[in-house]
């Protein structure tokens, strides 16, 4: 092959890998940093390529990911009464094993929205939410109601924050009666909750700091809300999960129960 040819054919697989590059971008509304890009090229556009290459072309074409605001550090507080449980240990053996829950708070259009999500940290899946324009034990119950079935015999824990919520009696009889185990963060610790600090971090990242993405309404932002979760469960591929979606992680170990 002449050298021509060869600068043709090497350029016309770049252009190959540039427009299914730019096609994942779209989808994922700019999601995807340089790892997953990597990956989601492999999986979805059967085109295997050095990450580092990969990297540059995101670069040079202007499709590198959003950007993931860094946490501050937070000393450790003192335990809460009930026993940490879970004690940052997020290991588990079967879906429903460890779950965790938390609020979060985001004020836009003149109002406030909280989202009440529980994860699964086997599969790393959004397995119940409910979205409130307050932080009641109501929303926090409806949310519960949707997982309550899913208890394991050895008694599935539950963990959260010290929030007034999850320290309401009824609240935690309403777990004792489910066969779920409350577990509880120290106070003013976040890490102990790291997998819904992580949540809750990635959506506010990928959606609501998303460039790409434009809010019209309170409305509106509620249905991107539901739509972004439905997105994390069955289209978001995790590096933990070995490049599967939570959903399609979740069948497969269901498939070898």
């Amino acid at each position: 092959m002449s050298t021509v040819a060869q600068r043709q054919s090497k350029e016309y697989e770049e252009n190959k890998i540039i427009q299914a590059i730019k096609e994942l971008y779209i989808e994922h509304k700019g999601r995807l940093g340089v790892e997953r890009m990597t990956n989601a090229l492999r999986i979805e556009k059967n085109i295997k390529c050095n990450h580092k290459k990969i990297y540059r072309i995101m670069k040079e074409n202007g499709y590198l990911s959003v950007i993931k605001r860094k946490k501050k550090y937070v000393k450790p507080g003192k335990p809460h009464p009930k026993r940490n449980v879970l004690k940052r240990n997020f290991q588990t053996s079967c879906p429903y094993d460890k779950m965790a829950t938390d609020v979060t708070e985001i004020a836009m259009f003149g109002k406030k929205i909280y989202i009440s999500p529980i994860k699964d940290l086997h599969t790393n899946m959004i397995e119940s939410n409910e979205i409130g324009a307050h932080a009641t034990l109501v929303t926090v119950t409806k949310m519960f109601n949707k997982i309550k079935d899913k208890g394991i015999p050895e008694g599935t824990i539950l963990h959260s924050d010290q929030g007034g919520i999850y320290n309401n009696l009824k609240y935690q009889k309403m777990l004792e009666e489910n066969n779920f185990v409350q577990s509880m963060s120290r106070k003013g610790t976040p890490i102990d909750n790291a997998p819904m600090e992580s949540f809750f971090s990635t959506l506010k990242s990928e959606l609501l700091y998303n460039p790409l993405i434009e809010f019209k309404s309170y409305e509106d932002l509620v249905k991107k809300i539901e739509e972004y979760i439905f997105y994390y469960n069955n289209k978001r591929i995790q590096k933990k999960l070995g490049y599967l979606t939570p959903i399609e992680f979740k069948e497969k170990c269901l498939e070898l129960s």
